[in-house]
């Protein structure tokens, strides 16, 4: 236990400033337990601790703002690597949520205010792209099997499939945005849609082509395009609701013609994944023979899967 010695008195019109601190001492009191220790004598020495000397709270309070203003105020160099990461602070959940907006369209609900703000993120479009790279370039060389299989053509893994969906998908995803931004920018933007939002939501639009393009392995002309319809309308829909707000109030002629290029660009990337990686042709696969597709699949995924493992 402790007790407090104050050798002068205070009194009560005195301010908390003109009390000198010189004279506080606190002094630790002996206990029967013997915690200061047995002195010279046999008795119980008492230990004195004097403080002479207090931190001001009132200059490290302000050291504390003005550190905290000049981390908000401080900007990241372009050169950094906590300049990028910024783009990738983003959990599991959140792009969840926001490939499943991308693929369903709300009318009430504009998907770049709603799922992007205020956290545009790189993650989430990046590894779409990335991914349906590969899908689409593994399911065009099955399709590509299954269209040769029972025939004398000697079949071999197409690697240049990945080299052009790669750049097809990255073009897309990086170049159209960037057209339509200069284009918003150039007509007075009144959405405020950043470059940065814009290329997140693109990025956002393509999930909906991963499992359509495992799809279009399927070998009937009908279902592919049918899919590239599905496709085509339901995250066209969410890009061309998003990015109204910002031409509505334009002329109806540049307001009808943007939307129209968004949806039709969105559209033409779909065409050419089918005419380029899943077309049928005539001579290859009757379309009234479904047991060609269903029995040369399995052996079609296999060896698709086996070189695309020995490309990595």
């Amino acid at each position: 236990m402790a007790t407090v010695q104050v050798e002068q008195d205070l009194s009560l019109d005195e301010s908390p400033d003109e009390i000198n601190t010189d004279k506080l001492q606190f002094q630790d009191i002996s206990h029967s337990s013997g915690l200061g220790g047995p002195d010279a004598h046999g008795g119980m020495r008492e230990q004195t601790h004097n403080f002479t000397s207090f931190p001001n709270q009132e200059d490290s309070d302000d050291e504390d703002k003005s550190e905290l203003l000049q981390g908000e105020k401080k900007q990241l160099s372009f050169w950094t690597f906590e300049y990028y990461q910024q783009f990738f602070d983003v959990d599991t959940w959140q792009v969840v949520r926001r490939v499943i907006g991308s693929m369903f369209p709300h009318p009430r609900r504009n998907y770049l205010q709603t799922q992007i703000r205020p956290n545009p993120d790189m993650y989430g479009p990046f590894w779409i792209c990335t991914t349906l790279v590969f899908t689409t370039a593994i399911a065009g060389n099955m399709a590509n099997y299954i269209q040769h299989a029972g025939t004398d053509y000697q079949w071999v893994y197409d690697f240049h499939k990945v080299t052009f969906a790669a750049v097809a998908i990255f073009c897309y995803w990086l170049l159209i945005p960037s057209m339509l931004y200069l284009l918003l920018r150039w007509r007075g933007n009144t959405a405020g849609f950043m470059f940065l939002e814009m290329i997140c939501v693109y990025g956002y639009s393509l999930a909906i082509y991963i499992p359509i393009s495992i799809l279009w392995v399927v070998q009937y002309n009908w279902f592919q395009w049918l899919l590239v319809l599905i496709g085509t309308g339901l995250s066209g829909s969410v890009l061309l609701m998003t990015f109204w707000p910002a031409v509505k109030e334009d002329d109806k002629k540049v307001a009808g013609l943007t939307m129209a290029g968004i949806l039709l660009f969105h559209l033409l990337l779909a065409v050419g994944f089918v005419l380029y990686f899943f077309h049928v042709p005539d001579h290859h696969l009757s379309p009234t023979d479904p047991t060609t597709t269903m029995a040369s699949l399995p052996e079609a995924i296999t060896k698709a899967l086996t070189n695309a493992t020995r490309a990595l």
